[in-house]
């Protein structure tokens, strides 16, 4: 035998629930927020609260910036700079090539692939026209037409 968490009823073998570490009556596991069982349910802890899939994704889920929707406990959820894409939707704002595990550049809050970058917004050598790389503020940097300069500080969202 064995007694609930928090009531002193008796628990008999094969009528409770064994969660987070506890016996449960079977109908007193519930998710913290709607209070519905969770008994042989998926459940998501935060704060040491158990919450059903779907309060836990109403409550605590991002949402997507490119497709405005909840970024489900089963979704890979990408971010940067306080801003969260599924993994299919992290796409560059100008060609849409997924941006998953490349360099990208951001401005007024668009991410783009490192060459639509460049080739929007990064500065040329004033000797041969060239681009410079983004990502290389602040390092010595050699253009592509070989002279050696210190980058200067890159202007807002670069």
């Amino acid at each position: 035998m064995y007694y609930a968490f928090f009531t002193p009823q008796l628990i008999f073998s094969g009528e409770y629930t064994k969660a987070m570490s506890k016996d449960w009556h079977s109908g007193h596991f519930c998710c913290w927020q709607c209070d519905e069982s969770l008994t042989g349910q998926r459940y998501v802890l935060r704060d040491e609260h158990p919450y059903c899939i779907k309060c836990y994704e109403n409550v605590f889920a991002n949402v997507c910036e490119e497709c405005n929707k909840t970024i489900g406990i089963d979704s890979k959820d990408l971010s940067y700079k306080d801003k969260h894409w599924h993994e299919a939707c992290f796409l560059c704002n100008k060609c849409r090539i997924s941006l998953v595990d490349k360099q990208f550049g951001s401005k007024a809050d668009k991410i783009y692939c490192g060459n639509c970058y460049d080739a929007q917004f990064a500065s040329r050598c004033d000797g041969c026209g060239e681009i410079f790389r983004a990502g290389r503020f602040g390092h010595a940097v050699e253009s592509p037409c070989g002279i050696q300069f210190q980058a200067s500080s890159p202007s807002e969202d670069q």
